[in-house]
């Protein structure tokens, strides 16, 4: 191929890589990792580094430096938050070019090779995170080809040795598991030290780099030994053979491959790693073989030994171990020496068609993560804000508080509304916690408490949210927003209208409040009704209902409950969950009891023969436009 075409490619392939990353960017939502990024990068410069230590967050600061200084002047838009992933994750699809370039691969390796990572949905998936996974590729990638080039110069060594060392203490600045990477470094110096006679002459100065690198590094790591010693994990601890299967089917085809497509991806996947792993053994790329594979295995192996200890494996960590997997993938290419006049054009078709059907697999893979709601990040946030600023309109904002049974920060940056929140329970499994939180909320005259609610195992395993509202609040309502269960409560009525309406069968009104004043097109509406039964005739069946008449006359909204079982007079709450938009025109509230044992279901008479009795009216305006 002629280098200009060659160059138009390898820049059509780099664009390619940015459209795909740059694509629906901010469709889906912020992770809460990103949310958490996001507010950490928010502190101080100085502040940044004494709460990564204080909190023992499991991550170096570089990350959060770079994102700082990226939003001082991009904004805070989920589009800001995550383009600096990007950047970085086109930049790692250049650096694996020279990488590949320094390791005397073939330029159709090369090119293959930035082509696959530039359609990598593993690495595209990182790319739209806005997280450091992405930066730590690019600068492990870097690494990599510095120290390569460093090998292999005949001048400007001290130059590449500095770029070594700067660029890997911003790698291990950036995700501790960079240290694996420089690790594999480490071993294939030192190999081939003593291995080839003729390079026995860097040993010395490499252990000179590599005790560069580590003297500059101590402080921090003294400073965070004990985040690196105390840090409990956030995965998984898997098997040899699962972790194995996971890591090569992420690095593959990336996190959103569908179920009958897993096995064969794998074995392609396999064979051509085992069938690039020998071209170069064949082809006198001994070093490169060994560079690669320990590139590749090192990291995986050190991070899944080091998830049997605790449970740290996950897909993410592995992000270091793409650029040689795709490497040794693309080598399958690399061009065969004719032997006794023979070459193998077989093998070389099988192993194009192998690199195509796993570039056609990752396509669809990649297809389902932009399109299919199974795999995306998405889980409601953005509709649960705007639901929770509408359950809570009409009140003062200090009458409402949002509860979240786990202290997850995304709704935080979703919702921008005037409503306070607690955590609750305030600590993992913490019943006494929650308790005393609810007591406070009353205490604070609190009137209604909006909790959605989240799987959460590791903290609120057992309800303990619910438990402790129903104490002191009394539930009026579940509403699904998204995939979201929000439950609705409400503190007990004080201050009632008084009202004096009796039924035939001897049950009383005696008083009623409705909150809020207003109708709030999607919010709830809090009815209080106090009834007296004492000297009723009841059959035990009776029921109330209590309806909002639009202004057609029809019911918009009900909620019906039984009667019986309150002797003592207090008040009791029902919650009508209004639509949105509420029509204009006349509403009006009713009251009444039926009995759903008797045929027909027929409505109950007040002694004046009226069917139900009207509580309040509104008149709802129309919308502005």
């Amino acid at each position: 191929m002629r280098p200009h075409i060659l160059r138009i490619t390898q820049l059509a392939l780099l664009l390619v890589g940015f459209g795909l990353r740059i694509y629906r960017l901010d469709f889906q939502e912020l992770r809460g990792d990103e949310v958490f990024g996001y507010l950490f990068s928010l502190r101080p410069w100085g502040e940044i580094v004494s709460a990564t230590l204080a909190l023992q967050e499991p991550h170096p600061v570089a990350s959060y430096f770079v994102e700082k200084g990226w939003l001082l002047g991009a904004g805070q838009s989920e589009f800001a938050l995550r383009f600096a992933s990007v950047w970085f994750s086109v930049l790692a699809i250049a650096l694996l070019y020279r990488l590949a370039r320094a390791l005397q691969l073939d330029l159709s390796v090369a090119t293959v090779a930035l082509a696959l990572m530039a359609l990598s949905p593993y690495a595209i998936w990182h790319a739209q995170d806005a997280r450091m996974y992405s930066m730590s590729l690019a600068l492990t990638t870097a690494s990599s080809w510095l120290a390569v080039a460093w090998l292999y110069a005949d001048r400007r060594r001290g130059w590449l040795a500095a770029a070594y060392v700067i660029v890997s203490l911003l790698a291990l600045h950036t995700h501790y598991f960079a240290a694996f990477v420089l690790v594999a470094h480490y071993l294939f110096m030192m190999g081939v030290g003593i291995w080839r006679r003729a390079w026995r002459r860097i040993v010395f100065p490499w252990l000179l780099i590599q005790g560069a690198v580590a003297l500059l590094y101590a402080p921090w790591l003294l400073a965070a030994a004990e985040t690196l010693t105390g840090y409990g994990g956030n995965g998984d601890s898997p098997g040899l053979i699962d972790a194995s299967r996971r890591a090569l089917l992420v690095l593959a085809a990336g996190e959103s491959v569908h179920t009958n497509q897993q096995l064969s991806i794998l074995w392609m996947a396999a064979l051509l790693l085992l069938l690039g792993t020998l071209r170069l053994l064949r082809n006198r790329r001994q070093a490169a073989a060994a560079f690669l594979l320990l590139y590749l295995f090192v990291p995986l192996g050190a991070t899944w030994l080091s998830a049997q200890q605790r449970p740290i494996f996950d897909e993410r960590y592995l992000v270091a171990a793409l650029p040689p997997c795709l490497l040794l993938m693309a080598a399958v290419l690399q061009p065969t020496l004719r032997e006794e006049g023979r070459t193998y054009p077989a093998l070389r078709l099988t192993s194009m068609v192998l690199l195509g059907a796993l570039a056609v697999s990752g396509l669809f893979a990649l297809n389902r993560y932009y399109t299919d709601p199974d795999y995306s990040k998405t889980r409601g946030w953005r509709e649960l804000a705007v639901t929770l600023d509408k359950l809570s309109a009409g009140l003062p904002p200090d009458a409402v508080r949002i509860a979240q049974n786990f202290p997850d920060p995304t709704l935080w940056y979703y919702y921008t509304g005037p409503v306070d929140h607690v955590v609750l329970p305030p600590g993992p499994n913490d019943a006494a916690g929650a308790a005393e939180t609810v007591a406070a909320l009353r205490a604070e005259e609190v009137q209604r408490v909006l909790l959605p609610v989240q799987p959460a195992s590791n903290w609120d395993d057992a309800n303990l949210a619910g438990t402790a509202l129903s104490e002191a609040y009394e539930l009026l309502l579940e509403r699904q927003i998204a995939g979201w269960p929000v439950a609705v409560y409400a503190a007990p009525a004080e201050d009632m209208n008084a009202v004096d309406t009796a039924w035939e069968n001897g049950v009383q009104l005696a008083g009623f409040s409705v909150v809020p004043d207003e109708l709030a097109p999607g919010g709830v509406l809090t009815v209080a009704l106090q009834w007296q039964e004492r000297n009723a005739t009841l059959r035990g069946t009776e029921k109330v209902f209590v309806q909002l008449l639009g202004p057609d006359g029809g019911v918009v909204t009900q909620d019906d409950r039984p009667l019986a079982g309150n002797e003592a007079g207090a008040p009791r709450l029902y919650g009508l969950d209004l639509p949105d938009p509420l029509p204009p025109g006349a509403y009006r509230l009713i009251v009444g009891l039926y009995d759903p044992d008797r045929e027909g279901v027929p409505r109950l008479l007040t002694q004046d023969g009226a069917d139900h009795v009207e509580l309040q009216t509104w008149e709802v305006g129309a919308p502005a436009p």
